[in-house]
């Protein structure tokens, strides 16, 4: 498959995350906690946004001197009047941009090690549920009625197991989380760089943000099977390209937030095609 296909490939998973839920009820109410925690932090960081923004600003321009403009005297100092509002508005409007930008990854990142248990038993129900289809495929049986039944009852959710695994989850979201920061703040030399420095900083950072948000929901069905947080990269790194097309909603701030608990579903569904693709063209994966 080309690199192309299977960019195209991982953003379709997106779509069938939401396909999945909406056929099994039964996993809404893993999906709905989670919701709860990112409608809350998105509310608490918005606050704490608009409560500082206008101060933070006002600080911002005392210390370059631009915090109340000269008179305007005649043809030049209008001119100049102009030009330095202009100059006013551009770093108010980068300054809410890069605020906004910061804000949406800070409360991902937060978000992730607070729902891990939650999307961690979401990913977990979903396997199971590929398993019993997969097993009475294989047995000639039809797959609805038992995925029916699965679809109308509410899940069993293994509350020792549960908390057994909270610490652990929240590890290695944390590491997650840490990657997820780490690797656009040593981009940011690229800023040095005259003229394209910017360009590439952002072009790099937005390819990585990607795979990084595809990592995120991928990873879950590999912790399952206990593999290592190293070898976890080493597969993620394979599986790149579809990473990248399953994370393309990394692009829009905030999306990630909202979008987790789908994406944990659509990220497991991704990780046992690509595997189940890979035995059948006898490929490592």
């Amino acid at each position: 498959m080309s690199r192309v296909s299977q960019f195209l490939t991982g953003f379709k998973f997106l779509g069938r995350g939401f396909g999945f839920l909406l056929k099994h009820p039964s996993l809404w109410p893993l999906v709905i906690i989670p919701w709860i925690l990112a409608f809350l932090l998105l509310a608490l960081s918005w606050g704490l946004f608009i409560h500082y923004y206008t101060g933070f600003y006002q600080f911002l321009l005392s210390h370059i001197g631009l915090q109340a403009l000269p008179e305007a005297h005649g043809f030049l100092g209008s001119l100049s009047f102009a030009g330095l509002w202009i100059v006013k508005q551009f770093l108010k409007l980068l300054l809410f941009l890069l605020g906004l930008i910061l804000l949406s990854i800070l409360s991902f990142v937060v978000y992730l090690i607070l729902s891990a248990p939650f999307l961690d038993l979401l990913s977990g129900k979903v396997t199971g549920l590929c398993q019993i289809s997969e097993r009475s495929e294989r047995e000639g049986e039809a797959p609805t009625a038992l995925l029916l039944e699965g679809a109308t009852r509410a899940p069993i959710i293994e509350w020792g197991r549960f908390f057994k695994s909270i610490g652990q989850a929240m590890w290695v979201e944390t590491l997650k989380a840490l990657l997820f920061l780490l690797i656009p703040i040593l981009l940011l030399v690229l800023n040095l760089i005259p003229a394209v420095g910017g360009l590439l900083y952002a072009i790099l950072t937005g390819l990585f943000g990607m795979w990084a948000l595809g990592f995120v929901s991928f990873d879950f069905p590999m912790g399952h099977q206990l593999f290592s947080f190293k070898k976890r990269l080493d597969e993620a790194r394979h599986a790149k390209y579809y990473l990248m097309g399953f994370g393309l909603p990394f692009l829009i701030p905030f999306a990630p937030l909202l979008l987790q608990p789908p994406m944990v579903v659509g990220g497991t569904l991704l990780y046992h095609f690509i595997k189940d693709t890979s035995k059948n063209h006898n490929l490592s994966f």
